[in-house]
Formats: structure tokens, C-alpha cells, sequence
């Protein structure tokens, strides 16, 4: 895992430290475990991985990588660190069910989600998309991941993000330029309560339980431009049944022969006409996805998170 860490070293000066820690430490143990994970060891495009999960919490996860056998192997061992950071289940806890689709474009374009519940029981959902292709991408999701985790939200989301933007590019190489990345950060209460802060971000579309669709639109500037950027959260509440799509824009810039832009309007309509669990909403559209643009032929990832409420506050209609 040499090549790999190498790679860091090249983007990031891994003696910084987060909180205490050496980055270089974080990283090298997020390496190490991946020689002791039974992963899968892709040669094509199209092969997929299912995960349920083993918490009886609903999880359904879909990662298609797409990989060759003449790639640089720094671009393998980047997807299998890819695969390794993204998540398995959601914690039992957890007021929420959720449904994803990773469909990984053969440069390593970057994206990444996660989730994790706090101690005050507050469940925190994010996703980011990397700008550019390539190692350096990959290289800087994977360290979005690494710092998301060991970052800490004693407040708001908008003072988790601030200090995530100023943390990364303290830890950028300053030779290395601009790496920086769009991403939406929301969190829950088990009341339904929700705060977020949507990064340069496509808007993320909410759709209440009586079918009403809102689009949360992004309300700051991208993590990682520039140090000591300010965001703002805003509030909303969710109720029982919302559900929420995340997704990247590889989404709605997929194209069909006749270059024509999958599109928003596209998306929203099928978040307006899906129903039930997340699952029937990702399934559906990877094939609606799968059936505008031929999949093996991607120029970004298609990557997208469906979120519903299990718990939250009572709709208007349970009064």
C-alpha cells in the first residue's frame, strides 16, 4: 500500500494535526485496514457488490466500479480505498431508513457519502463530489471521509462545516493548488428537527409526505476554496415518511445519443412519481439512469442518496 500512501504524501502534509492527531496517522490507518478486508477485486465495468444491513436497520447500497485491467495501479488501489470508506449500515438508532447508488467512473471522479449518529442522538448525512478526475480526486474524498469522522459537532452544522473547510485546506500541500469540493451536510433530531448547509451543491429534493416537492438549495460556497469561510445552516422539520434524494451532479449530466443532459427536470419528476422505501426510488432511477446513458461509457460517477424518514415529527394528515 506504498503507491497509495505516496499519493497523500504528494496532496496533503500528513504532519498536520486534527484534533490532536497526526493526519499521516489517520490516513495510514484507514490504509492498513484495507489489507485486512475481504474486498472484491474488480476487472470490468458493470460488476456490482449488494449490501444489506446487519443492523435490521434498512440499508440498501448498489457500487459499480469501473475498472481495467490496464489501469494505474494507483487508480485500483484509489477505488479500493473508495470502497472501503463508504458505509454498511445504518445504526440501529438511526430515525431514518436509506437506500444508495455508487456508480464509479473509471478515472476516480471523487464522490463520497456517509452518515453517523452523535452522542445527543442527533443522525448527521452528508455527501460530497470532488472537483476534477483522476488519483487526486479520490485522494482528497478519502480525506474528507477521514476528517468528517474525526471532526467533532458539539453545535450547529454550520460551525461543523466551517471547521471541516478550514481543517482540509489547512492540510493541503501548498504547491498542490485548489482541491475543493461541493457537498450537502444535514442534521436530524429524532423530533424531526433538521439543520443543513448545502456547499455549492446541487439542490437536494425533499419530498413531503403529501408529495409536495422542495429543492434545498445550496446557500455557500464550496469546502476547500478558501480558509476561514462562514456558512449558514438552515431549518426545516422533517416529518414520518419524507424522503430526501442526494445526489451528485454526474446525475443529471449524464447524456443520452443525442448529448441531451439528463436534467433536473427529469429527476424531479421521478422523485414526484417514486414510491415506498428508499430502495424502490434508487433502484428505479439507476434504471432510468441506465436506460438514457450507457453506463459503461460514464465521463463522471453517478452517485445518489435516498433518505426517509422513519421517525420525525407527525404530518398534518396524523393529526
Amino acid at each position: 500500500m506504498r503507491a497509495l500512501l505516496d499519493e497523500f504524501e504528494r496532496l496533503f502534509d500528513l504532519d498536520r494535526e486534527v484534533l490532536g492527531q497526526r493526519l499521516g496517522d489517520l490516513v495510514e490507518r484507514a490504509i492498513e485496514r484495507l489489507e485486512v478486508q475481504n474486498l472484491p477485486d474488480w476487472g470490468t465495468p458493470g460488476e456490482a457488490q449488494r449490501f444489506e444491513s446487519v443492523s435490521g436497520r434498512s440499508l440498501d447500497f448498489y457500487y459499480s466500479p469501473h475498472l481495467f485491467p490496464e489501469m494505474e495501479q494507483s487508480l485500483k488501489l484509489g477505488h479500493k480505498l473508495q470502497f472501503y470508506m463508504l458505509p454498511r449500515e445504518v445504526p440501529q438508532a438511526a430515525p431514518m431508513s436509506i437506500a444508495a447508488v455508487l456508480e464509479s467512473y473509471c478515472h476516480l471522479s471523487g464522490d463520497m457519502f456517509g452518515w453517523a449518529m452523535l452522542p445527543d442522538r442527533r443522525f448527521v448525512v452528508w455527501i460530497v463530489d470532488l472537483a476534477g478526475h483522476g488519483v487526486e480526486a479520490g485522494i482528497a474524498s478519502a480525506v474528507f471521509k477521514i476528517l468528517i469522522d474525526t471532526l467533532q459537532m458539539p453545535g450547529g452544522i454550520e460551525m461543523f462545516v466551517k471547521e471541516l473547510n478550514d481543517t482540509f485546506v489547512r492540510c493541503i500541500r501548498e504547491d498542490r493548488g485548489s482541491l475543493y469540493a461541493t457537498g450537502f451536510f444535514m442534521v436530524v433530531s429524532p423530533d424531526g428537527a433538521m439543520q443543513y448547509c448545502s456547499a455549492g451543491h446541487p439542490p437536494v429534493l425533499l419530498r413531503r409526505v403529501d408529495g409536495a416537492i422542495e429543492e434545498l438549495e445550496p446557500n455557500g460556497i464550496p469546502v476547500g476554496m478558501f480558509p476561514g469561510s462562514e456558512y449558514q445552516s438552515v431549518s426545516t422539520t422533517l416529518h414520518a415518511q419524507d424522503i430526501l434524494l442526494l445526489y451528485t451532479d454526474g446525475v443529471i449530466e449524464t447524456t443520452n445519443k443525442q448529448n441531451e443532459f439528463f436534467g433536473t427536470d427529469r429527476l424531479r419528476q421521478h422523485v414526484v412519481e417514486a414510491s415506498g422505501a428508499p430502495k424502490s426510488l434508487t433502484s428505479s432511477l439507476y434504471s432510468k439512469i441506465a436506460n438514457y446513458q450507457d453506463m459503461a461509457k460514464l465521463d463522471d460517477d453517478v452517485t445518489f442518496v435516498a433518505v426517509k424518514m422513519e421517525q420525525g415529527a407527525a404530518s398534518e394528515a396524523d393529526e
